[in-house]
């Protein structure tokens, strides 16, 4: 079977997966790159360990980041992995090995860098400055994805109870909170929006809102402010920072709760938080043991 008919063959098994049209373009992307190098003709029974190891030599050589290297080599791994465990081939899918990505603490906004956020968007519109406001204090304050900012229906935002039902990854529906600043910000907004929309989000012409039109919209933002700013950073900064305020107030975390939040699968993906979280509470719990034994040098 060449590669080509094997791949096709391994998407069409995602799509039974019941996966996005975003996740399956996903793995189409980031193998794409090992088919190129390869062949798509390339008969997958011909493929050897020293076929892959050339590829993964030659992503290094490229003017890539490691974690696109890492992205790159996961996604091809897990296609070759899928076809190992059907057929007889040469190579070990498992004796792949993914470059381990540089951890970088998330950047917690400052007071003053979110009062900036929100001062610096600047439409033509200011029905569109009240909704770009309103997304950006969901996205910190809810930690909700872009996808989910666009689908969200207007039955689904519960004033009354301070939250709203999102339909994240895999189309799973989860409750998040909503906080009392961005519900002045979200009904502020809907009070001016001048179109009826079962979304609650929409464009400048009434139409739903897309992904890119959010992505548009942070990067507009990023071009303005002085510091990196995106709507997963916002996704990230509520996140660490639920856990901080949580352990301010009750004396605990509880990764359990944020992962439901989150809409996580997979604990693993929210320990990323916790780690940062508690690195910041003992950063600030410090006592200094120079301060303390050298109190009167000097």
């Amino acid at each position: 079977m060449t590669v080509e008919l094997a791949f096709e063959e391994f998407i069409y098994s995602r799509q039974l997966k019941g996966l996005s049209n975003k996740t399956v373009e996903s793995y189409r992307l980031l193998t794409s790159r090992f088919m190129n190098y390869i062949g798509y003709e390339t008969e997958m029974e011909n493929i050897t360990q020293e076929h892959i190891e050339h590829f993964i030599e030659a992503l290094y050589n490229y003017s890539l980041s490691i974690a696109s290297v890492g992205s790159y080599i996961r996604n091809t791994r897990i296609f070759l992995k899928w076809y190992e465990r059907k057929h007889d081939v040469s190579y070990k899918a498992s004796d792949i090995s993914i470059p381990r990505t540089p951890k970088k603490l998330v950047r917690l906004y400052t007071a003053e860098e979110i009062e900036l956020i929100f001062q610096t968007v600047n439409t033509c519109s200011p029905w569109l400055d009240a909704r770009n406001r309103a997304m950006i204090a969901l996205m910190l304050d809810s930690g909700i994805r872009q996808g989910e900012i666009c689908n969200l229906e207007m039955d689904n935002v519960h004033f009354d109870s301070a939250r709203m039902k999102v339909c994240g990854k895999g189309n799973k529906e989860r409750f998040v909170p909503l906080g009392q600043f961005s519900m002045r910000m979200l009904q502020k907004y809907l009070n001016m929006r001048p179109y009826d929309s079962k979304r609650v989000f929409v464009s400048y012409y009434g139409d739903y809102l897309t992904c890119n039109a959010v992505k548009s919209m942070t990067g507009d933002l990023q071009n303005q402010l002085p510091f990196e700013f995106s709507s997963h950073r916002l996704r990230h900064n509520f996140a660490t920072n639920y856990l901080i305020n949580q352990y301010e107030m009750c004396g605990h975390m509880d990764i359990y709760q944020l992962m439901a939040i989150m809409g996580h699968e997979d604990t693993l993906t929210t320990q990323r938080y916790l780690h940062e979280a508690k690195n910041i509470i003992a950063s600030r719990q410090c006592i200094s043991h120079l301060d303390k034994v050298l109190k009167y040098a000097l």
